[in-house]
């Protein structure tokens, strides 16, 4: 069968969404599938080319994480209208993108089966954020009405999530096929890492490290932790607080801890490569998944906490119905992120509890992911494809 792979980003770096793309594509190809991936660089189909040994294509557009969120508009928008045209050429049986601006090409072909997936609807990140303004409604609309177009003109949507399912008009569901994210449990794993990192980064002997990893935006919730830092230490003396990563909203959070006097608590690594993630999490005593509650993240389950699962470290998590969907109280601990005085005790409760029952939660969390491996991820997303809808 011949399908075409529609992702804008480089497999070069593992993060995000193209964890997913990634396993999916050594999937099809070990299923003898005859694939082809579209990417946006020419960079990056040099890459998968190489890596894969499948065929690539490229749309000549370069796009840059760390740029501007107007910036990064622009270059996706070019690089749906190239790659909208270099799909409609394809010889193609079957055509996969993964989220708006993946999906958006692979609708585009004319006769080819379209199965598409959202991880997330990237349209409410601009009712968060920005509530406010005539360009962030324009961007809303229009985003909201791409989301529902794509998934009324494709043939197959996975899901991650019946919460974010039902974010979609109802007379759209029948087309949606839920299966969540994972993780890569080879990779992440119990106890991987270990005195150098803690070297590395200045934690010292008897630190209680709470830790969070990813992007740092205002709808990621990173500033609810600052915020209650104060209280935290106070309780918890030992307390530092170890951040991977970087985003635009960074400068908003080291103003909150230099405001409240507890910046010194914190050690900042910047982005780290995935390679440093697994020795990250073993120096840490507690991650912290902050999402908060509202329609962009509510639905949603973040890699953050599968990632953290996999690794064997405790998690506390918003009380979300996205995250309902994959983990129960047996193997994360819940809370309320946006009421300061209940996080600060949860963490401060959780910092106090017998370390045989942390230890059981880490085990329950374990046996969960090792369920929602990526390998067994790749699989049922492969089989939907293969099966496509039940047009003739």
């Amino acid at each position: 069968m011949k399908i075409c792979v529609v992702i804008a980003w480089s497999f070069e770096v593992l993060d995000g969404s193209t964890w997913r793309v990634y396993f999916l594509l050594k999937e099809l190809i070990d299923r003898g599938h005859d694939v082809i991936v579209l990417h946006a660089s020419e960079a990056g189909a040099d890459y998968t080319e190489k890596n894969f040994g499948c065929r690539t294509a490229s749309a000549g557009v370069e796009i840059n994480r760390w740029d501007s969120y107007k910036k990064k508009i622009v270059s996706y928008m070019k690089f749906v209208i190239r790659a909208s045209k270099i799909v409609r050429k394809m010889d193609c049986d079957k055509v996969f993108g993964i989220s708006l601006v993946n999906s958006l090409p692979a609708i585009k072909h004319r006769k080819a089966e379209k199965i598409i997936m959202f991880v997330d609807f990237m349209s409410n990140y601009f009712k968060y954020a920005h509530k406010d303004g005539m360009i962030n409604n324009i961007l809303y609309m229009t985003s909201r009405f791409l989301e529902r177009y794509a998934v009324k003109k494709s043939d197959k949507c996975i899901i991650i999530t019946e919460a974010l399912k039902e974010i979609l008009p109802p007379e759209l569901w029948a087309k949606t096929e839920i299966i969540p994210d994972g993780a890569d449990t080879q990779y992440f794993r119990p106890g991987k890492g270990g005195d150098e990192v803690r070297k590395k980064y200045g934690v010292r002997p008897g630190d209680y490290v709470i830790g969070y990893q990813g992007g740092i935006e205002s709808h990621d919730g990173l500033q609810f932790l600052a915020r209650v830092s104060p209280m935290i230490i106070k309780d918890i003396p030992g307390a530092r607080f170890l951040i991977a990563g970087r985003g635009s909203y960074l400068d908003e959070i080291i103003a909150i801890l230099k405001d409240n006097g507890t910046y010194d608590s914190y050690i900042f690594t910047g982005w780290l490569d995935s390679s440093e993630m697994p020795g990250i999490m073993s120096i840490t005593d507690l991650n912290v998944v902050p999402i908060p509650n509202h329609p962009a993240t509510a639905p949603l389950i973040t890699f953050r906490l599968l990632e953290s699962m996999a690794a064997g470290v405790s998690v506390i998590v918003n009380d979300l119905p996205g995250i309902r969907e994959v983990a129960d109280e047996t193997m994360v601990f819940f809370s309320n992120i946006e009421n300061r005085e209940k996080f600060c005790n949860d963490i401060v409760r959780i910092a106090n509890m017998p370390t045989d029952k942390i230890e059981e939660v880490k085990r329950k969390a374990r046996e969960k992911i090792e369920t929602l491996d990526w390998r067994q991820i790749a699989s049922r997303d492969a089989d939907v494809i293969e099966k496509g809808s039940s047009r003739k």
